[in-house]
C-alpha cells in the first residue's frame, strides 16, 4: 500500500511540475522582490525577468513616488526543469523607500520590437522599526544535508594542456544534474589570470550516463589564449544557480528521493511548490594546469604580426577595368581556425599610384574580412599590388606565408570634357526686329461694358446633401479614429480598465464554451475549459499574465484585493476540481459539472459587482 501511494504522489508531482513548466513557458515578463518588508534606510532588490530571451534591454521604470529606484545591472540565466533548458535575462534595480507606507510596484508595461510586455505587480512595505533579516540555509549546507554531491556538480576541461602564446585553447564547462530542478543558472566564470577569454557560446544540452546514473548535462564552450609564456592554473570554474529543495516540515526529515516518511501526514493534493523552497547554490570545479609556450624566434619572418592558427587567404579586386579617379574595391578574406583577435590586414606590397582609404573590418566565426578602396591616380598603374599574409601554425610548428596577386588592372584616362560655351546672340550680329505685320489686337481682351442679363441656374451645389455628406465624412472618420485610438491607448496604459475589459470578454467566451462542453458529457474537456476560463478571468482581474496564474498566485492576489474569504475558498475548490479531473484522478458526473459551472458564475458575478 505504501509503495502504491508513493507511485500516486510521484505522478502528481510530475504532472504538477509539467503543468507548471507549460505555464512558465508562456511567461514573458515577471517582476519579483527579494523581500516585501524593509525599514527606512534599507534597500530591497527588484528583479524584472524576461523569459525566452537574453537580449532584452533594461526597461525605464520612471519616477516612483516615495521610492529611490536605481538600476544595478543585468543578469543572464538559464533554467533546467525536468531536462528542459530555457534562457532568461533579469534586470536588477535597487529600491529604497523614502517614507513609511505600502508601495505598489507594477504592473509595468512597455513595447519592444513591436511586442507588448506587461508584468505582474508586487508590494513593498516600508516600516519604522528594524526588520529582522530572513534566515537562509546556505547552499553548501543544503548540499551536505541532502547528500547532493552526486546529484549536481561541475567540471572544467581544456583540450590542450600546452599551447603557444595567442593560440586558442578550447575550454568546456559541464554542469551535471541528476533528478533535480535547477533554476537561475548563470553563465560560468573562472579565474583566468594571464589569459584572454572569448564569450561563451549558447549552451548545449544532452544526457550522459556516469557511473550507472543518468544525468542532464548543460555544456558551455568557450576559448582562451595565453598572452605571455609561463605556467598557469586555470579555474576553478564557478556557476551560481538555485535548487528546489523540500521545506522543513513537522512530519520529520525527508528521504533521499524527497518523499515523506509518513505519506498520510498531510493532504496528497497540497501544492507541490508550497512544500519546496528555492536555495541558492554556488558550484565549483577543480582547476587545471596549462603551459603557455613562446612562439619560436628562429626563422620568424620579418612581417609576422602575431597571427597563430591554420588559415587560408582569399584575395580579389573589382572592377578591373576603370578610369583614372574611379574606385577599385579590394577584398581580403582570412578563413580557417585560430585566434582571429591576432589577425590584422595583410600587407600590400606597394600602393604607389593609388589613393588609399582606411579598410573596413568584419569578423565572423572562423572568418575575418578586410575591404579596402584603392583609387588609381594615373593611367600608368597596371595592377593591384600583391598582398602577403604570414602566420604561425601550431600544429606543424612552423611559420607559413601566403602571397596573393598582383591582380591585373586596366586603367584608362579620364574622358576630357568639351569647353564651356556661351549661349546667346553672336557678337557683331544684330537680332532681327519683330515683324510689323503682326496683329496688334490678337492677344488683347477688351473690357466688357455691360454685365448682360442675370438669371438663376438652379440650386447651388454646396447646399446639396451629397456635398454636405462628402464634406462631413472626413470629420466623422477623424472622430471615429480619435475615439478608437483613445480607447486603444487606455487599454495599453490603464491596466485596471484593460484588465476588466479583457476579463469580461474571457468570461463570456468561457461560459459559452462550458455550455457546449456540458452537452458532450466529457469531464476532461469540460474541466480543461473551466481551468482556462478561471485562469484567464482571474489573471486579467489581478493584472497578472493569465499564463502565470497558479493556485497560490490566485489566492494571494485575491486576498490582497480583500475578496470575501468565501469567494476565495470557491476559487481554490474550482482549481482543485480542475486538477483532479484533468489529470484523471477522479471521475465526475454531469451534475457535478453543472454545479461547478454555477460556482464559477457566482464568482464572476461577485467580482463584477465588487469591480476589483
Amino acid at each position: 500500500m505504501r509503495q502504491f501511494i508513493k507511485i500516486i504522489i510521484s505522478v502528481l508531482m510530475v504532472l504538477t511540475v509539467v503543468s507548471g513548466r507549460a505555464v512558465a513557458a508562456d511567461k514573458k515578463f515577471v517582476v519579483n522582490l527579494d523581500r516585501n518588508r524593509v525599514s527606512i534606510g534599507e534597500k530591497a532588490q527588484l528583479g524584472l525577468s524576461f523569459y525566452g530571451t537574453q537580449s532584452m534591454p533594461a526597461p525605464d521604470l520612471g519616477n516612483i513616488d516615495g521610492l529611490d529606484v536605481r538600476y544595478v545591472g543585468p543578469s543572464t540565466m538559464m533554467t533546467v526543469i525536468n531536462g528542459q533548458v530555457s534562457s532568461s535575462i533579469t534586470h536588477m534595480y535597487s529600491i529604497q523607500p523614502l517614507k513609511i507606507g505600502k508601495f505598489q510596484l507594477g504592473p509595468f508595461t512597455f513595447k519592444y520590437k513591436g511586442d507588448d510586455y506587461s508584468s505582474n505587480l508586487v508590494f513593498l512595505e516600508a516600516v519604522d522599526e528594524r526588520v529582522a533579516p530572513i534566515a537562509q540555509a546556505s547552499g553548501a549546507n543544503m548540499l551536505q544535508q541532502f547528500n547532493m554531491g552526486d546529484r549536481i556538480y561541475l567540471t572544467l576541461f581544456v583540450d590542450k594542456p600546452a599551447a603557444y602564446a595567442n593560440e586558442l585553447i578550447p575550454v568546456t564547462v559541464k554542469l551535471y544534474v541528476n533528478r533535480l530542478n535547477v533554476s537561475d543558472i548563470q553563465l560560468p566564470s573562472f579565474d583566468q589570470a594571464g589569459f584572454s577569454k572569448v564569450e561563451f557560446k549558447e549552451p548545449k544540452q544532452y544526457r550522459e550516463r556516469v557511473g550507472g546514473a543518468l544525468y542532464d548535462v548543460l555544456e558551455f564552450k568557450t576559448s582562451i589564449f595565453g598572452t605571455k609564456p609561463g605556467d598557469y592554473h586555470l579555474g576553478p570554474a564557478k556557476i551560481k544557480c538555485s535548487v528546489m529543495m523540500p521545506r522543513a516540515t513537522s512530519r520529520g526529515p525527508m528521504s533521499d528521493d524527497f518523499f515523506p516518511n509518513d505519506p498520510y501526514g498531510g493532504s496528497m493534493f497540497d501544492d507541490f511548490f508550497t512544500r519546496f523552497e528555492r536555495y541558492p547554490l554556488e558550484l565549483k570545479s577543480k582547476s587545471v594546469d596549462i603551459v603557455v609556450l613562446a612562439v619560436p624566434t628562429e626563422a620568424r619572418p620579418a612581417n609576422f604580426t602575431g597571427a597563430v592558427g591554420d588559415y587560408q587567404f582569399i584575395y580579389t579586386a573589382s572592377p578591373t577595368k576603370v578610369k583614372v579617379g574611379d574606385p577599385v574595391t579590394v577584398h581580403m578574406d582570412i578563413n580557417g581556425t585560430g585566434n582571429f583577435n591576432t589577425v590584422i590586414i595583410p600587407n600590400l606590397e606597394s600602393t604607389s599610384g593609388f589613393k588609399t582609404y582606411e579598410p573596413q573590418v568584419k569578423t565572423e566565426e572562423n572568418r575575418k574580412s578586410f575591404t579596402q578602396v584603392l583609387i588609381p591616380e594615373t593611367d600608368t598603374v597596371k595592377s593591384v599590388p600583391k598582398a602577403t599574409f604570414t602566420y604561425f601554425d601550431p600544429n606543424s610548428r612552423e611559420f607559413k606565408t601566403i602571397i596573393q596577386g598582383p591582380i591585373s588592372l586596366q586603367v584608362e584616362k579620364a574622358k576630357e570634357e568639351a569647353p564651356s560655351q556661351v549661349v546667346g546672340p553672336t557678337p557683331g550680329i544684330q537680332a532681327p526686329a519683330p515683324s510689323r505685320d503682326a496683329d496688334l489686337g490678337r492677344d488683347i481682351i477688351y473690357i466688357k461694358e455691360s454685365p448682360g442679363i442675370w438669371f438663376k441656374k438652379g440650386k447651388a451645389f454646396y447646399t446639396t446633401n451629397i456635398y454636405l455628406g462628402v464634406v462631413s465624412a472626413p470629420f466623422v472618420l477623424l472622430m471615429t479614429l480619435y475615439v478608437f485610438r483613445r480607447r486603444q491607448t487606455r487599454m495599453q496604459t490603464d491596466s485596471i480598465y484593460s484588465g476588466r475589459i479583457l476579463a469580461i470578454g474571457a468570461s463570456k467566451r468561457g461560459l459559452k464554451d462550458l455550455s457546449t462542453r456540458l452537452k458532450t458529457d466529457d469531464a476532461k474537456l469540460f474541466y480543461e475549459a473551466l481551468f482556462n476560463t478561471l485562469q484567464s478571468y482571474i489573471g486579467y482581474r489581478l493584472h497578472i499574465p493569465p499564463a502565470g496564474i497558479t493556485v497560490n498566485a490566485a489566492i494571494e492576489g485575491l486576498v490582497q484585493k480583500e475578496i470575501d474569504p468565501a469567494v476565495v475558498s470557491k476559487v481554490k475548490k474550482l482549481f482543485d476540481a480542475c486538477d483532479l479531473t484533468r489529470f484523471g484522478y477522479i471521475e465526475v458526473d454531469g451534475r457535478k459539472m453543472r454545479d461547478d459551472k454555477r460556482v464559477l458564475e457566482d464568482v464572476i458575478k461577485y467580482m463584477e459587482r465588487k469591480k476589483v
